[in-house]
């Protein structure tokens, strides 16, 4: 499976003058925010914004110093944090002109968590679809703001898509991996500050440590905002999210949203690491030197960050309302979906529709063993006894849980 292109390689030659920047990142960091406040006069960031964009300043400074980081993977974490940037300035220039976007109430929304391969994406995107469900549009959080006329939505949905055409046409393997459409609902990841998942560009152990003690609440504050531009002016809809940083967030996700429902997807950790460490490769080609990236060392991070993500979820469950949570066998759920989907939609307060029926008929016919991106565990240095004693006794309550449910 070819990972990445002959055109990758010449985007790097071209780019290695403008990497030279990551030697100072704190003085790219100041182009960047200058350039924001330049563009956008007038406009007051809150003093939690200020805090919150020290933060994104330390992570461009952790991405800095992989010395392995191409040029293509420089440009891309700069942009990365150029956009985030960005939105705290659009975000708060929305809220000034219009006050009472304040007032729009966020009502139970639902968050879809899980390790890797636990069909997140796909409960996800059959919550969003349904009638009464709404997620955020790849687009959309591209470009936050007020209802447009179609001509000018239809504008922002083809240069959304063109960038996103761009990495494809740098790593093909990535649209098996995770395939993503200007038009399609998506990930909260492109609202957040901080992530996780940040790590499959390059393991960068000293982000890790930082985010075992940062506070997540400010970054889901400024989702909760977004969120509430994103309804202004709009049909009032149930909002249906997915990140998998969520799993190990969802303290910080309780306390902005004291009525939000987690549904969580279980299954074997032994079928998800391979896929987790196969993402992370093929991220780390497109954003390293080829020779610089690790299978063994991926394997090793991941093996130390998603167990994490799990013993943090289960803490923090214990603390919570026991219906705030919706536990769902992966499957159980895959072996009987027509008939477990709509249980699921039950315990949610969810009406099921034909409208839901169809589209999960039509997820299903979808090809889904697509994931050619899939090595096994060996190949990442790991072996079930690794994962076994990493997972602790989650592994246990995956299969308790399935048995039950099986009941």
């Amino acid at each position: 499976m070819r990972r990445t292109t002959a055109r990758l390689r010449l985007l790097n030659a071209l780019l290695a003058p403008a990497a030279r920047a990551r030697h100072d990142p704190d003085r790219a960091f100041d182009g960047l925010l200058e350039a924001e406040r330049s563009a956008n006069p007038g406009v007051a960031l809150t003093e939690e914004d200020e805090s919150e964009l020290g933060h994104l300043r330390r992570f461009l400074g952790f991405a800095a110093e992989v010395e392995s980081l191409s040029g293509v993977g420089w440009l891309s974490v700069r942009d990365m944090v150029q956009t985030r940037i960005r939105n705290r300035f659009v975000v708060r220039r929305l809220q000034a002109e219009h006050p009472e976007i304040r007032d729009e109430r966020i009502e139970a929304p639902v968050f879809v968590i899980g390790l890797p391969r636990t069909a997140t994406t796909l409960t996800h995107k059959i919550l969003a679809n349904a009638p009464g469900g709404r997620g955020p549009y790849m687009w959309e959080m591209d470009n936050i703001g007020l209802p447009r006329p179609e001509e000018e939505a239809a504008r922002l949905r083809r240069k959304t898509q063109r960038r996103l055409d761009q990495i494809l046409a740098l790593s093909p393997s990535w649209s098996r991996i995770h395939p993503v459409r200007a038009d399609w609902v998506e990930e909260i990841y492109f609202l957040l500050n901080q992530s996780r998942l940040h790590n499959t560009m390059a393991p960068m152990p000293g982000y890790l440590e930082f985010l075992r003690s940062y506070d997540a609440r400010p970054d889901y504050r400024f989702v909760r905002d977004v969120l509430q531009i994103l309804q202004f002016r709009r049909p009032a809809r149930r909002w249906m999210l997915k990140h998998p940083d969520c799993l190990a967030e969802t303290a910080a996700i309780h306390h902005v949203f004291p009525d939000a429902k987690f549904v969580w997807t279980h299954r074997d950790p032994h079928t998800v690491m391979g896929s987790m460490c196969s993402m992370a490769e093929s991220l780390g080609y497109l954003h390293n030197r080829p020779k610089a990236v690790d299978p063994h060392r991926i394997g090793r991070l991941w093996l130390e960050i998603l167990p994490e993500m799990v013993e943090r979820a289960r803490r923090e469950r214990a603390l919570m309302p026991r219906e705030a949570t919706v536990d769902v066998a992966y499957h159980v759920m895959m072996a009987d979906p027509f008939k477990y989907v709509p249980e699921l939609f039950d315990q949610l307060d969810l009406k099921w529709t034909d409208t839901d029926e169809r589209n999960l008929e039509e997820a299903l016919n979808r090809p889904r063993d697509q994931r050619g991106h899939e090595y096994s565990m060996v190949h990442y240095g790991l072996v079930p006894a690794m994962i076994d004693e990493a997972f602790g006794d989650y592994g246990l309550f995956v299969d308790n849980l399935t048995a039950g449910a099986k009941r």
